[in-house]
């Protein structure tokens, strides 16, 4: 197959999960098939990052757009948000739209000969060429890492005060967009069965051709010897300019991560992720036990020196790569159930789960408490991930939906 992947930002640097994701799947469709891809660059940092596109495509394609960075300067993402009250787009998606990307994705489209086209995330469909759509005999297929207006419902339940009425409104936005993108699609993959439950369901989609699923190479996390740490250690990992990371940690330092020093005082919390907010780095602190390590080149040290990984998160979608990585890396992992959505994983067997600040907080001090019980929990975490869970068999799933897409794709047009 020729396949055309589209994108609002090159995969570089693999610190988000998304990225994570789409970097090793394409790695594998790319041995198999011949796959361009079209994207978005914002800066000098993203400039630089499309010159490794090489390892995950054949060929790769780029405009300039500042406004695709996922970090814009705070007064231009405040006025952006304020100048969005007037249009019908949520701001996470208009912030992306762009007529310059729309002209290049028609040129790339008409010129490419293609078998299929696959929106990488929800936010390029805002671009994409519509009107050369209906009487293509090519097949658009949307991948949907997450149902993203769950994000933002979730987001807007857990916020108290004058960004309430904000967030709901941008919920309701991005509902109303997401069904209406996905129905514009001939196929729609997500990444969890939940997912694909959820747009069947709740946006009678009939196009929602199945799940992705998570993978993780097992063998890479056990490359570095698991040595654990001299004083009892608990780890999160994840992009700390992500707001649901951002949300999550600071809520079990409020309020869990006192109770597991009460239980355990040596106890340590290491904050693993790249650029940590003020907010965030204010919480380090040898009193507290807790250190933010900002950005690391690699995150396997961290990994196997920890004696339990952390996952409350409260405001999420899709599936959670860390919780696999955790578990390839022989750590045993506490988590909400958000969390650990869409993962097929049962508690108190390949992970121990807890929905408030208290049975959070337990949960870390039985693993750090019972070295047996982590050791069995993480060696069944283990023995769940290791052959089924492959990226090789989630790349070889996409394929197969991919040549399902074409072949339900009338020839016509």
């Amino acid at each position: 197959m020729r396949l055309l992947w589209i994108k609002t930002s090159p995969l570089h640097p693999l610190t988000r999960g998304g990225d994570l994701r789409s970097y090793h799947l394409l790695r594998w469709l790319n041995r198999w098939h011949e796959v361009d891809f079209a994207g978005m660059a914002a800066d000098a940092g993203q400039l630089a990052a499309t010159d490794l596109a090489g390892e995950y495509c054949r060929k790769s394609t780029w405009i300039r757009f500042p406004l695709a960075s996922q970090k814009l300067p705070r007064p231009l993402f405040l006025m952006g948000a304020a100048l969005n009250l007037r249009s019908e787009l949520p701001y996470a998606v208009q912030r992306f739209t762009s007529l310059k990307w729309k002209a290049h994705l028609r040129s790339v489209i008409q010129n490419g000969n293609y078998d299929a086209i696959i929106c990488d995330f929800l936010f390029p469909a805002s671009s994409l060429p519509w009107d050369i759509h209906a009487g293509s005999r090519v097949p658009w297929i949307l991948f949907q890492h997450n149902v993203e207006s769950l994000i933002w419902k979730r987001r807007a339940e857990t916020r108290r005060g004058f960004g309430k009425a904000y967030l709901r409104d941008q919920w309701k936005r991005m509902e109303s967009f997401e069904k209406r993108s996905c129905a514009a699609f001939d196929a729609v993959l997500s990444v969890s069965d939940e997912d694909s439950r959820v747009m069947r369901e709740d946006y009678a989609l009939p196009n929602v051709l199945g799940a992705v699923p998570t993978g993780v190479d097992v063998e890479y996390f056990q490359q570095i010897p698991r040595q654990l740490a001299a004083k009892p250690t608990v780890v999160f990992v994840g992009s700390m300019d992500w707001y649901a990371n951002v949300d999550a940690v600071k809520a079990f330092v409020a309020e869990s991560w006192p109770q597991v020093r009460a239980a355990v005082p040596e106890a340590r919390l290491q904050i693993v992720g790249r650029q940590p907010s003020a907010d965030i780095l204010a919480l380090a602190g040898e009193a507290q036990g807790i250190e933010v390590t900002g950005t690391v080149p690699d995150v396997r040290p961290y990994l196997r020196a920890a004696h339990a990984m952390v996952v409350p998160l409260r405001i999420g979608g899709g599936t959670r790569l860390k919780i696999y990585e955790a578990m390839a890396a022989e750590v045993p992992v506490v988590s909400t159930s958000i969390g650990a959505e869409g993962l097929p994983v049962t508690d108190g067997q390949h992970i121990v789960l807890g929905e408030t600040s208290q049975t959070l907080a337990e949960g870390v001090t039985r693993l750090l408490t019972q070295p047996d019980l982590a050791r069995d929990i993480a060696a069944a975490a283990l023995q769940q991930v290791a052959i089924p869970f492959s990226w090789q068999a989630a790349a070889k799933q996409m394929e197969t939906y991919c040549l399902q897409a074409i072949a339900n794709k009338p020839t016509h047009a």
